[in-house]
């Protein structure tokens, strides 16, 4: 997984702009920045649907900040339901390009996504023509996929928080991003400086060989330091999510993470038996009808059940689990319970060194929201 230099660089901006021309205030921010790294939502999808800004002052920002011209999410469903069929719907959906019409003899390919120059030549060469590329939001091509080839849009769940039509918060100030922060130190682990917002290549590469060379769960088992090394390094929630599931692993037959907001349990990841359960990313349920997670988020401890209600034991299903005891690991942000790990509660079950590591992972994702604040503005 590596570092998108220019990506982080567009995020700032975007940020920068909405502050700046008082669209967005810093809660807004705030608010739609946890649920960006918590639900692996892009930003600009996120300040969409929950009202914070309408896709077209999205697009206009963006067509601002590239230079380019720009579509909202109206006028692509429009124009690209008109030219579907000039690219193979696999390519529309797989690489995010949308074609919308011919300009001034280039045929114009939207599309929310950095493309190459080499990417953009050999698109070219495929067609026979020369290609304008037009900026649209990442909210706007998953409302076309949606609407086209019935993909579900990510971000969709998200809830809608009122605001008032006149803003009476105080502007936010943007704040200059070169300026240096203190490196955090956790326990005597250095994680990275919240300072470093533009990572330089040994740092990426370092990441990189990090989350590479140990994250096959078929062959390798973290150890507790592993593990913690790991979290620390960690540039998404997918990285905390692959550690937690790496360590665990080894001490537990089904392992199962989940995203806890607004009273809603959402799946994040499953594993059984070492295999990954992506189907369960589309788990959902309401908070109150589980009762032995429900205990585990209300006490903000970890929680053991002896026996198992009837609901725990359907969730424990989904993940292919046949155990007949759970436990609830609580991870926190800011003192409230946003995630929770499940696992079976086998004698192999280390439940010190597993609080101590949803601990870590808990430091990480806080972390991951910080430096994405600091993008961000």
């Amino acid at each position: 997984m590596t570092y998108d230099h220019n990506r982080g660089i567009q995020m700032a901006l975007l940020g920068e702009m909405l502050l700046s021309e008082k669209i967005l205030t810093s809660k807004d921010l705030d608010t739609a920045l946890e649920n960006h790294v918590l639900h692996g939502v892009k930003l600009g999808t996120c300040l969409v649907e929950m009202g914070f800004v309408t896709d077209d002052v999205l697009a206009r920002c963006l067509g601002k900040q590239t230079g380019k011209a720009f579509l909202s999410k109206d006028l692509l469903l429009e124009f690209g339901g008109q030219n579907v069929s000039v690219i193979s719907p696999t390519v529309i959906k797989k690489d995010r390009l949308i074609p919308v019409g011919i300009h001034e003899g280039a045929f114009r390919i939207a599309t929310d996504l950095d493309v190459s120059p080499q990417k953009q030549a050999d698109l070219e060469k495929f067609l026979g023509r020369k290609i304008e590329l037009v900026t649209v939001s990442g909210y706007a091509v998953d409302f076309f996929l949606e609407q086209m080839f019935a993909v579900q849009r990510p971000g969709r769940f998200l809830p809608k928080h009122s605001r008032l039509k006149t803003l009476v918060e105080t502007p936010a100030v943007v704040i200059q991003t070169k300026q240096k922060t203190a490196q955090v130190v956790i326990d005597e682990l250095e994680w990275k400086s919240l300072g470093d917002e533009i990572q330089n290549e040994e740092s990426d590469r370092e990441s990189d060989e990090i989350f590479s060379e140990t994250l096959n769960y078929d062959n390798v088992s973290l150890s507790l330091l592993d593990a913690v090394k790991h979290l620390s390094h960690a540039k998404s929630r997918d990285d905390v999510a692959d550690t937690i599931m790496g360590y665990v692993s080894k001490s537990s037959g089904t392992v199962a993470l989940f995203i806890v907001k607004d009273g809603v349990v959402r799946g994040w990841k499953a594993f059984s038996n070492r295999k990954n359960l992506p189907k369960f990313e589309a788990y959902s349920a309401p908070l109150e009808t589980l009762p032995d997670l429900e205990q585990c988020v209300i006490t903000k401890k970890p929680f053991f059940g002896n026996t198992m209600t009837e609901m725990t034991k359907m969730l424990l299903r989904t993940p292919n689990d046949p155990g007949a005891r759970s436990a609830f690991f609580p991870i926190f942000i800011q003192k409230r319970v946003i995630a929770v790990l499940l696992c079976d509660g086998s004698n192999k079950l280390n439940s010190d060194e597993i609080s101590k590591l949803c601990r870590k992972a808990s430091y990480a994702l806080e972390i991951l929201i910080l430096r994405s604040k600091i993008l961000s503005v």
